[in-house]
């Protein structure tokens, strides 16, 4: 009995201390701004100027709404660095301002071009941040971004945030986080290659939304131009960071109507040699495809309807994933494909020798030959769209089989 009522008293202190616990974070958490993205832009040659979404946690949850009703606070302030100038926002926040929640952080173009390491060496060295937030780059100024209302959250950048997890569904942008691009920033055989947002007018011309396509290419530390959203894709392939993308084609067997295959079980394979101080790169690109859309009425058999829905992917693939490795070449020299890695690890007495001190210049002058392997497999392939079944009565037209 004596140890049961010890026990008793023992959970009874427990529970105790667990609601006073709940009681005083309550207290607390009204009075904090919960950092969920920031913003960082260039005001002049020596000044940052930092622009911070606060959410207000006791008002972004549905509870008692404050005299705005806002759910967010947007404030702006400059500093000689970007630690001084996020200093000065506290100067005119009624909250305790915390980093532990930040989502995204957007560089303007202006930092960018001048340098990435502010960036780099704050974020990595602030206890307080996650290494695991998502970063972007943007043409212009990054205040913007932070400012708008967009995306279906009560939190703007929430839906920011969530571009980076569905951006997979397209393929067209970079999924780069502080992590990696630290990582890249940090290597000698890579170099950094960060996600890109862009401002958009919605359907009905009166709103603008964000949009993650494209991306930001850096040298070293400084951002040297910018991959389309197509060529972005490409050099996802490269990088073996696309898991399923949807590629619309037009066909002359459909009188240039548009034919729609959805990509997936890709596979990319990338073989080195050196002949003499030359590296050679072949790139090959292996995917199942499946049609999900057509546009127009086709009578020829479906063996050639496939055989040429397969050439025109391909094509499409290898000219973008060219176009864009063409760019980073002759444009950029940026290696952020990583072919200098690829180089050292399966050529490594030439790497050692001579081309690891000179692959600046020799990753210009890399012979660089892509692949592109399209299997059309899809089990209900007909020759008429749906759209023409119904004018033929409902009844289904296929194409001339084998």
């Amino acid at each position: 009995m004596k140890k049961l009522r010890g026990l008793c008293v023992i959970l009874e202190i427990c529970i105790t201390a667990t609601l006073f616990q709940g009681c005083w974070d309550m207290r607390e958490i009204n009075e904090l701004g919960l950092v969920m993205a920031v913003g960082i832009d260039k005001k002049g040659e020596d000044e940052f100027s930092v622009t911070v979404q606060v959410a207000k946690p006791n008002e972004a949850g549905g509870g008692n709404k404050g005299p705005s009703g806002e759910p967010i606070w947007v404030g702006t302030a400059d500093g000689k660095t970007i630690f001084d100038a996020i200093r000065n926002v506290a100067k005119m926040s009624s909250r305790r301002i915390m980093w532990a929640h930040n989502n995204i952080i957007v560089i303007g173009e202006n930092v960018a071009r001048d340098s990435i390491t502010p960036v780099v060496d704050f974020f990595t060295h602030n206890s307080e941040l996650r290494m695991k937030t998502w970063i972007a780059v943007v043409k212009g100024e990054a205040r913007p971004y932070i400012e708008a209302k967009t995306g279906m959250e009560s939190i703007p950048a929430l839906s920011l945030a969530r571009l980076f997890k569905y951006g997979e569904l397209p393929a067209k942008s970079i999924k780069s986080d502080m992590l990696t691009v630290f990582r890249d920033y940090k290597s000698d055989s890579q170099q950094p290659i960060i996600s890109q947002l862009n401002m958009v007018t919605n359907a009905s011309k009166k709103d603008t939304q964000v949009e993650l396509a494209g991306s930001g290419v850096l040298k070293d530390d400084k951002l040297v131009g910018f991959l389309t959203p197509d060529e972005t894709r490409g050099i996802n392939f490269v990088r073996e960071k696309v898991k399923s993308s949807v590629v619309s084609v037009a066909l002359t067997l459909l009188n240039n109507k548009r034919v729609t295959v959805e990509l997936h079980d890709i596979k990319t394979k990338i073989k080195s040699t050196v002949v003499g101080d030359a590296p050679q790169v072949v790139i090959d690109i292996n995917a199942i495809g499946e049609i999900t859309e057509q546009d127009e009425v086709s009578n020829v058999s479906i063996d050639i309807f496939k055989k040429e829905v397969e050439n025109l992917i391909q094509a499409k693939i290898k000219g973008d994933t060219e176009d864009a490795i063409k760019k980073l070449q002759t444009e950029f020299n940026s290696d952020v494909v990583a072919f200098g890695r690829f180089v050292h690890i399966q050529n490594k007495e030439q790497w050692d020798k001579t081309l690891k001190y000179k692959w600046n210049e020799t990753f210009k002058k890399t012979a660089v030959k892509v692949d592109v392997k399209i299997n059309i497999d899809s089990s209900s392939l007909y020759q008429i769209p749906i759209q023409n079944e119904k004018a033929n009565g409902g009844e289904k037209v296929e194409g001339k089989d084998k």
